[in-house]
């Protein structure tokens, strides 16, 4: 089974409104995209180990399917916006640096760069354009959450992340 990463914008204040939905109640939620993860990494720890960031990521314990999620609740949202924005828009040349250092400079600096700018998903597996990307949707998805009065959370399901 591959590994893919679902981004959801849910109606969550903190870890305990989110236990409450369903998974089946948090996919009827407006605002959710499913993308593979070819790199096997959990993307959010390597974005905010390569960018020295916190945006109050609150991770559940694995689920007996092996999935993994992690939400950050709408009042924490508020207060992570702006530097999740600084690292996607303001900053963007020196994060994809960040990203492309912490990933060994094993992809494509270019590519990393873009894929922050543009939120296109790669298909080549490379840990830290995927972190681009996902930094990028992340944004798109706290922006729609912000606007909506709700959190952001993601699924990782398939294969293990390292």
């Amino acid at each position: 089974m591959p590994t893919t990463l679902t981004l959801i914008s849910l109606p969550i204040t903190d870890p305990d409104t989110f236990e409450q939905l369903s998974l089946e109640e948090r996919r009827s939620y407006g605002g959710s995209w499913t993308y593979p993860v070819g790199s096997g990494r959990a993307l959010d720890t390597f974005l905010m180990k390569a960018t020295k960031s916190d945006f109050g990521v609150f991770a559940f314990d694995k689920a007996s399917d092996g999935s993994e999620t992690c939400m950050i609740d709408q009042s924490t949202l508020v207060d992570n916006i702006a530097p999740l924005e600084r690292l996607v828009e303001t900053k963007c040349v020196e994060t994809a640096r960040a990203l492309h250092e912490h990933g060994k400079k094993a992809g494509s600096l270019t590519q990393i760069e873009a894929a922050l700018q543009s939120g296109t998903w790669p298909t080549n597996g490379d840990a830290a354009e995927e972190a681009a990307a996902f930094a990028h949707h992340l944004l798109r998805c706290a922006r729609f959450g912000m606007e909506n009065h709700m959190g952001v959370c993601w699924e990782v399901r398939g294969a293990g992340m390292n």
